[in-house]
């Protein structure tokens, strides 16, 4: 080998050691000394512990306050557009101050991670525009009312008879006040005396039903579980000819078989958008509507009740109403003097007017949400049975239990004293401010709801023995005892409703038991 090649071979030997020894030094880490007797290495360790310890603190607390924002009522409503309309009635609900998560997630860390789940489908639709509208309701994946309600409600519980006053308004010109009281026998289970009636015994006994429908108005299939574990069945008249084993077997397997909970019937508790006769009733009770408006009841349902596709057009239909009232309703300034007895009676009535629009225009704004297709219509209440079926979904003598050999045995009863006494309505200069009472035990003729009706063959001499329990002003019921129905009732009885107005032949009648001529409904004459 020549001496060139040698220094060559030697100096590549060189280089490749080099290499070999440079990543040890690269993995090489500097040494870290602290010597606790020196004072600048002390200040420096418990400088950097508080700062961990600092920084362990904002991560604690921003976790703990994000976590709490994610779960408020803010949150849900306010942050996500999608949700505005279900907020703006939430602020409005008797449970305005319980926040969303509570009802809807509850606690449990199984439920909060489904709901986050569930939270990231949502954000996906909410970014790709594909979320439903109106927003569907009832929520089928909503954790059971008894592991949420009953955290601070006890329907299961006996609860007292409790007395309710209903003020509400005729759509005459002069907006005659009505007002009804009645009794609402609220019940439950009674464990010491074995008492089971009213309003919750749905709660205290083990109910199942399966709806046709998913707003579950219409119900098919009603089953009463007995004491010995066998089930008492009531079936529509329309599923009579179909094969009721087979249906019922297949609802259950297919998850369409609910057991009835306290949200069946309060089922927009925290969410309700009320119908616009109740929302006019409330402002002019309020004295937010002025109800010396001529007509004013009628024309704020008739305006309420409208569809409009956005709220400019709602707007230019409120401001035809203002016109209205302002230009062609106003009356002379000598008649307002008189009729309100004020001096400046022209700028005093405006005012009123004006007042009266400013309130029709909040109702509108807090119960329709075009952009959203939501409004009063879109989510029934079943709380009630106006006007929506509510009760009558069920309680309407139309759900049979038949035998062996398919004999009718019984119904669901469609008496209404089941849950509330007969009300008192009073009307005008006769408004009643006596309440209803029940004492001792009820009379068998009083059994039937149709003693409402029939109790007006009862003789002067009979009436005496009515005075024990009801007192001497019950039957000074001016919104019944002023009709004087003709023979031919049964026939002309249309022409007497809408002279009425709608707002008599309900309170005695029920407006179910128009569905027993009506079945298919009223047809309009065109």
């Amino acid at each position: 080998m020549s001496r060139f090649s040698f220094r060559r071979k030697r100096r590549k030997d060189d280089e490749s050691k080099s290499r070999a020894a440079e990543p040890s030094r690269r993995r090489r880490l500097p040494m870290v000394q602290i010597d606790l007797n020196r004072p600048s290495h002390r200040r420096m360790l418990a400088l950097s512990l508080m700062g961990l310890l600092l920084l362990g603190v904002i991560i604690v607390v921003s976790g703990v306050k994000t976590y709490q924002f994610t779960e408020s009522a803010e949150f849900c409503g306010q942050t996500c557009h999608v949700m505005q309309p279900q907020f703006v009635r939430f602020e409005e609900s008797p449970h305005a101050n319980v926040e969303c998560a509570q009802c809807h997630i509850g606690p449990g860390a199984s439920f909060f991670i489904k709901s986050k789940i569930d939270g990231l489908r949502q954000v996906y639709a909410v970014l790709t525009d594909s979320y439903s509208r109106p927003i569907t309701s009832p929520v089928h994946d909503l954790r059971p009312a008894r592991e949420t309600c009953e955290e601070c409600h006890s329907p299961a519980m006996f609860k007292d008879n409790i007395i309710k006053i209903v003020r509400h308004y005729d759509n005459d010109e002069v907006n005659t006040p009505l007002q009804s009281t009645f009794i609402l026998k609220m019940g439950g289970w009674e464990g010491g005396d074995g008492v089971n009636q009213g309003i919750h015994w749905h709660i205290s006994n083990p109910v199942y039903y399966i709806p046709a429908d998913e707003q579950r108005q219409v119900i098919l299939w009603v089953g009463l579980e007995q004491e010995d574990g066998s089930m008492k069945e009531f079936y529509a008249r329309d599923m009579l000819n179909m094969s009721w084993s087979s249906f019922v077997e297949e609802a259950r397997k297919e998850g369409k078989m609910r057991r009835m909970d306290c949200i069946d019937c309060h089922n927009r508790t925290a969410h309700l958008i009320p119908s616009p006769e109740r929302l006019v009733d409330k402002s002019i009770d309020a004295g937010r509507i002025d109800r010396s408006l001529p007509f004013i009841r009628l024309k704020a349902v008739a305006l309420l009740s409208q569809d409009f596709a956005t709220d400019e057009e709602a707007n230019a239909a409120i401001d035809s109403l203002t016109d209205y009232y302002l230009r062609g309703q106003r009356p002379a300034a000598a008649e307002l003097s008189d009729y309100l007895g004020v001096s400046n009676a022209v700028n005093d009535y405006d005012a009123r007017v004006e007042s009266s629009m400013q309130e029709i225009r909040r109702l509108y704004s807090i119960t329709h949400f075009p952009s959203m297709d939501l409004d009063w219509k879109t989510n029934p209440n079943n709380a009630r049975h106006n006007p929506f079926p509510g009760c009558f979904r069920c309680h309407d003598d139309k759900h049979v239990s038949l035998d062996a050999r398919g004999n009718e045995v019984e119904t669901i009863s469609v008496k209404c004293n089941l849950c509330h006494t007969v009300p008192i309505v009073g009307r005008g200069d006769d408004m009643l401010i006596e309440a209803p009472v029940i004492v001792g035990r009820v009379p068998e003729s009083h059994s039937d709801f149709s003693w409402t009706i029939e109790h007006r063959s009862v003789k002067d001499a009979q009436a005496e023995g009515c005075y024990g329990c009801h007192g001497q002003r019950f039957c000074n019921n001016g919104a019944c005892h002023n009709l004087s129905h003709p023979p031919d009732m049964l026939y002309s009885h249309a022409a007497e409703y809408k002279k009425q107005g709608g707002q008599v032949c309900y309170t005695c009648h029920q407006n179910i038991l128009c569905s027993r001529c009506h079945p298919g409904g009223v047809i309009t004459n065109p």
